[in-house]
């Protein structure tokens, strides 16, 4: 019975990853934009650059099938890119942690019962 409660917790964990990953984007915006865009088979990762040059800032996000984050100085400002994998995460240029509610509460319920039914 453990064996079927662990497939489905799989299975469900797994559902997610059929339906395309969603991701703002723009191109070369003065500030934040939210214009969501499904990202098909080619996006992995939602990516967001943040330029800011002698005061003035750009903001460019698109889905990306690769993503490297980090900064690089240009002498007159620096250029900022960020990356993550969960839908609409690129709602600011900030990095963090991302959590999929659903997925956490569904895990969790499925660890309660095959706690359930193993003290049985």
């Amino acid at each position: 019975m453990a064996a079927l409660y662990v497939s489905l917790l799989l299975a469900a964990l797994c559902i997610g990853t059929a339906v395309p990953l969603q991701c703002y984007t723009c191109m070369g915006y003065p500030v934040n934009c939210l214009t969501p865009t499904d990202c098909r088979s080619y996006g992995l990762y939602c990516q967001t650059i943040v330029t800011s040059d002698w005061g003035f800032r750009g903001v460019v996000k698109f889905c990306a099938p690769s993503c490297t984050p980090g900064n690089i100085s240009t002498g007159t400002g620096t250029i900022s890119t960020f990356c993550c994998r969960t839908n609409l995460c690129n709602v600011s240029g900030a990095t963090g942690v991302k959590y999929s509610y659903p997925a956490l509460g569904l895990s969790l319920g499925f660890l309660l019962v095959l706690l359930r039914s193993s003290a049985l």
